[in-house]
């Protein structure tokens, strides 16, 4: 039992951010059942306008791959300064979330609920394009 059951922890969900070649380097492995949360941290904005949430790099923030569905992730941006954005695209091409920080979050955007599998490209942006180091913190924890 405790074979499978382990078995299953390490299978239910595999997490793989693959920094972009200007962007920091991370990798976020399968969370264990005791490591829920993984910070990680880089620079915000770009030049590139996105047209509907802020000035993003050329290339992702992060590539986030997942082999399954995971019922409940949290993403939360924290920056100091500026506007910061969350720009979530993926798992097909044709799915957008952008997020916007307001007044309940302290102008950082989070996004939460069910990740189906697939790959999901991450941009950490800025509403005018200016640049602030960033924090992403990534949870499986409901609490």
């Amino acid at each position: 039992m405790k074979f499978w059951l382990a078995f299953g922890m390490k299978t239910i969900m595999l997490l793989t951010i693959v920094a972009s070649t200007f962007s920091n380097s991370a990798t976020l492995a399968a969370p264990k059942s005791d490591t829920h949360n993984q910070t990680i941290r880089g620079n915000s904005g770009g030049p590139v306008d996105s047209k509907n949430c802020g000035f993003v790099a050329n290339t992702p923030s992060y590539t986030l791959s997942l082999s399954n569905r995971i019922d409940y992730m949290r993403m939360f941006v924290e920056v100091n300064g500026g506007q910061p954005t969350l720009l979530v695209i993926g798992p097909k091409a044709d799915d957008s979330f952008c997020v916007l920080g307001d007044m309940n979050t302290g102008l950082n955007p989070e996004i939460s609920g069910v990740w189906e599998a697939g790959t999901y490209n991450v941009y950490i942006g800025d509403r005018y394009g200016e640049r602030h180091q960033f924090t992403l913190r990534i949870s499986t924890d409901k609490n």
